[in-house]
């Protein structure tokens, strides 16, 4: 006998009672379209449906897709239009929530970006064609000592465990840094 969506939702984690008490740990106020929100995602995860949710600006949209998330106990993966959405859901939303209702989840968390943001190490030792050139025509001492530099800055990553993400490489351009990374077309990966 097919499940009721009463049962479904009984089934469902308390995805109210944990989103209204993250609210309330990290100092905001409980939203209608943030509570609907947060519904409408635990629902579709318990599901295992599709959804696609539209919200305004200051509606609580991480949050209401979050706590569900969180609460789901399958792995989830949250893909963002922004690098600056992703720091702010890594650096400050997540880690903030897990403490806010760490005692309710078992959470874990990992970021990952595309590879144009991780150095590539074939391209670094085996000389995949740079960008155009751009080595050759660039005057010594300025872009190829920078690329030199990220070369050198990639392979210690590469021995110490390191990702060789960009944002932990020395201060670059974006023009060096297409000469230690490559794009989709360009990966032996893709």
């Amino acid at each position: 006998m097919p499940e009721t969506a009463q049962q479904s939702e009984r089934r469902a984690p308390d995805v109210t009672g944990v989103l209204a008490a993250a609210v309330t740990a990290l100092g905001g106020q409980e939203r209608t379209g943030q509570i609907e929100m947060a519904r409408a995602v635990s629902q579709a995860l318990s599901d295992e449906q599709h959804l696609l949710v539209q919200a305004g600006t200051g509606t609580g949209k991480s949050l209401a897709y979050l706590v569900p998330s969180l609460l789901h106990h399958d792995r989830v993966v949250v893909a963002t239009a922004t690098l600056a959405l992703q720091h702010q859901l890594v650096e400050r939303d997540i880690p903030r929530l897990v403490e806010a209702i760490g005692d309710q989840v078992d959470a874990s968390y990992a970021v990952l970006k595309g590879r144009g943001n991780y150095a590539c190490l074939h391209r670094i030792r085996e000389g995949v064609p740079d960008d155009q050139g751009a080595l050759v025509e660039a005057p010594i001492g300025s872009m190829a000592e920078k690329v030199l530099e990220l070369r050198a800055w990639a392979e210690k990553e590469s021995e110490n465990g390191g990702s060789g993400e960009r944002d932990n490489a020395p201060r670059h351009t974006d023009r060096e840094w297409r000469q230690v990374s490559v794009n989709h077309r360009e990966c032996l990966g893709a």
